[in-house]
């Protein structure tokens, strides 16, 4: 497999801060339907970071994201992202490479009335919302590899996720906490 073949994606992990003042991971719950694919989405109701995509030709990894952030998030929500990476407040939390994929997750905290932008957007067939976890929460989350990807997560007491995502968010807690 050649450099150009492999599957190359980028992820963002945000934290905030909830009304009690506590650090909280932002998580993007998986929709019943992917409307980039035009079919049903596979792990619905399963979590991953508050974003991740594929990088699009040409694209370098920055770019793929603020994209990624205007699609899964708005255009409201790229000037907070922008202010993270320009004023050295994005930090790489987990790089994996192998032969079929290079991903790469950032991580960064926002403000308070981004955190509520984000909480109060309107949950669509195509967008599953967002669940907000304290750091104590991050070891009881399940291997999602563990659940059938068509049937998905249907118990919404269980928070599921792929372990390298999993182990974005703990990062995100370690690297992050001020």
């Amino acid at each position: 497999m050649t450099q150009k073949e492999k599957k190359e994606s980028v992820g963002l992990q945000l934290l905030g801060k909830d009304t009690g003042g506590k650090l909280v991971a932002i998580l993007q719950v998986r929709a019943k339907w992917n409307a980039e694919k035009n079919s049903p989405e596979t792990y619905q109701g399963a979590c991953q970071v508050t974003v991740h995509g594929r990088l699009e030709g040409g694209e370098d990894f920055m770019q793929a994201l603020l994209r990624e952030v205007k699609e899964e998030l708005g255009e409201e929500i790229v000037p907070a992202v922008k202010a993270l990476m320009e004023n050295g407040k994005l930090v790489e939390l987990i790089t994996l490479e192998t032969h079929e994929k290079h991903v790469i997750t950032y991580g960064g905290i926002v403000e308070e009335d981004v955190l509520k932008k984000l909480v109060e957007k309107e949950i669509s067939p195509s967008f599953g919302g967002f669940r907000i976890i304290q750091k104590n929460e991050v070891e009881k989350i399940t291997n999602l590899q563990k659940f059938d990807r068509l049937i998905g997560v249907a118990d919404k007491n269980i928070i599921a996720m792929f372990p390298d995502e999993k182990e974005s968010i703990q990062l995100a807690f370690d690297k992050l906490a001020i």
